[in-house]
């Protein structure tokens, strides 16, 4: 059932990124008269004719939630984000390497509500809704323990880890192969969705009531939260940044802030006022 159509405005927004141009970056930011999304593609994806598969995708579920009807219903837009992708991609030649991907928080406008595949965070008015999943928290813990253990035996150094790239971090050998467990509909803690072209279970599609919010909040993992404001999302960040760069001590980190970055990764965030 679809709610009234509320008024709304947007407060702030951020669409930037951590890579050393904007032409790598692998978010969007999407605003339209009846949805607002986040989406963040994958870096670990394959490429497509030389472009990173992350880029790909993100734009194909960019392109699904500016054409969904009005009424659209959370099912409707994974169908819809995962036959864009396909178009995207084609034949997929090999399954060993992980398809382009991407996840997305969805507010529908008319519904009252928000669509969540993936790790993007969500904030409705005071509730907190961290993004996440089991097979990251174990491989970011794998990676923080490597680099802390040879940076305490002289094996390395800060200099030397802060130019490591993502895909070069201890925890490559998971990352290359995680997608085994891409939608896999089981009851495997390691399983999770995403926007990959391949059919996503409904236990990945996440749908929060928001009909009578009066604020929410839809950010990347760029951001370490759901932040109520974008000053406080960038304040987050730039207290890792200057306390534990590596992202190792701190917190559990995918990467470290590159030397003369802001950000660690991409970093979208998107405040809306209803009402």
């Amino acid at each position: 059932m679809t709610a009234t159509p509320r008024p709304f405005r947007v407060v702030e927004s951020l669409c930037a990124t951590g890579k050393e141009s904007e032409a790598k970056k692998e978010d969007r930011l999407v605003v339209t008269e009846d949805f607002a999304a986040v989406i963040d593609g994958a870096t670990s994806s394959g490429p497509i004719d030389g472009r990173p598969g992350g880029i790909v995708a993100a734009e194909a579920v960019e392109q699904a939630v500016r054409e969904l009807a009005s009424d659209a219903t959370a099912r409707d837009f994974v169908d819809r984000a995962t036959a864009a992708i396909i178009r995207a991609i084609g034949d997929w030649p090999d399954e060993t390497i992980m398809r382009p991907s991407a996840v997305a928080a969805v507010w529908s406008r008319a519904r009252g509500e928000i669509w969540r595949v993936g790790d993007c965070h969500v904030r409705i008015d005071d509730r907190d809704y961290h993004g996440g999943k089991e097979i990251d928290r174990i491989g970011y813990e794998f990676r923080c323990a490597v680099i802390r253990a040879r940076l305490r035996l002289g094996l390395t150094s800060l200099d030397a880890e802060l130019r490591v790239p993502t895909m070069e971090q201890p925890f490559r050998p998971l990352v290359l192969a995680q997608h085994a467990f891409l939608n896999l509909d089981s009851d495997d803690p390691l399983a999770y969705g995403g926007l990959a072209g391949t059919f996503v279970p409904d236990r990945f599609v996440e749908v929060f009531e928001a009909a009578d919010a009066r604020e929410i909040v839809l950010a990347s993992d760029g951001f370490l939260s759901p932040a109520a404001t974008l000053a406080e999302g960038l304040s987050e960040i730039a207290r890792i940044r200057e306390t534990d760069p590596l992202m190792v001590e701190r917190v559990m980190g995918s990467r470290p802030f590159m030397p003369g970055r802001d950000y660690f990764d991409d970093t979208t965030y998107l405040r809306i006022a209803l009402g």
